[in-house]
């Protein structure tokens, strides 16, 4: 199945990108900070918890935006995982946050992956080669992956559940793998809608996104619950990053060029980085003593 549509210049492509992953990153850090709220369930509309409980919800509006931008983002390129590389972005919009508003020592390992992360992208940008003709999707091969990723996810969360532990990484896995699934799904919306933003509306696509990107929303939840935020936020971040470019093969048959693939290890190690570093446990715990 495919559609005729334009793409835009890749510049604005990367700007918004670059935004939606700035504010799905700092939503996660929010929610993280105030999760804890939501044990008290129907008593976080009270006084001692609504604050908490209104400082968690800021948290959930930023991913929304962020899903939204990201549907505005698959829209505007070929390349499902063009978008989702940039990831990374908004990684490095915390990290300046964190040292230029929190006052955060920012030490040379997190330069040095600030660097990498940025290194990356301009690496995915520079090496894009524009896709011509006709946009297609494979719907026979969307529907396998999504039925073989629930299934392996579900047997890693029952292998889980046996085990009694490693609940955070195995939630961190789902969130991953939802939102790259969420961003197949925007990405397929204008293609299955004749080729517009508001045809894309008239199919189930987008709204199939926004339920994974739910999920992906519970998911993360689910494993702050079960473990620190320096394990969880790289694990999802890398696999939201890599599990479109495998997903984009089958359903769309386009390939990003081994220069781009180069960038976008540079991006995943970034990230790693970035994320396991000491700046990293102390912004959060000065972002909470802030809010």
């Amino acid at each position: 199945m495919g559609g005729t549509e334009q793409t835009a210049p890749l510049f604005l492509v990367l700007i918004i990108a670059g935004l939606a992953s700035v504010a799905m990153n700092i939503g996660k850090a929010v929610q993280k900070m105030k999760v804890e709220v939501l044990r008290q369930k129907r008593a976080v509309l009270t006084p001692p918890y609504r604050r908490d409980f209104l400082i968690w919800l800021f948290g959930m509006f930023l991913t929304l935006v962020a899903g939204a931008l990201l549907m505005v983002a698959q829209k505007m390129t070929e390349k499902a995982s063009l978008v989702t590389a940039l990831n990374g972005v908004g990684l490095v919009g915390l990290a300046l946050f964190a040292w230029l508003v929190l006052k955060e020592r920012v030490g040379i390992r997190e330069w040095c992956s600030i660097g990498l992360i940025i290194s990356g992208t301009a690496f995915v940008s520079y090496f894009n080669i524009e896709a011509h003709g006709e946009k297609i999707f494979n719907l026979t091969s969307l529907l396998w992956i999504c039925v073989g990723s629930v299934s392996l996810l579900t047997i890693l969360l029952l292998t889980t559940m046996k085990i009694g532990r490693g609940y955070a990484m195995i939630f961190a896995i789902m969130a991953g793998v939802a939102l790259g699934l969420m961003n197949v799904f925007y990405h397929v919306g204008p293609i299955a809608g004749g080729g517009t933003f508001g045809g894309s509306f008239k199919t189930a696509y987008p709204y199939i996104g926004f339920l994974f990107g739910n999920m992906a929303f519970l998911f993360t939840n689910l494993a702050f619950f079960h473990g620190a935020g320096i394990k969880i936020v790289p694990t999802a971040n890398s696999i939201m990053i890599i599990s479109p470019m495998l997903f984009e093969i089958f359903i769309f048959n386009v390939r990003l060029t081994p220069m781009q693939y180069l960038g976008t290890v540079i991006i995943v190690i970034g990230v790693i980085v970035l994320t396991t570093g000491a700046i990293a446990g102390k912004s959060e715990r000065a972002i909470e003593a802030t809010a």
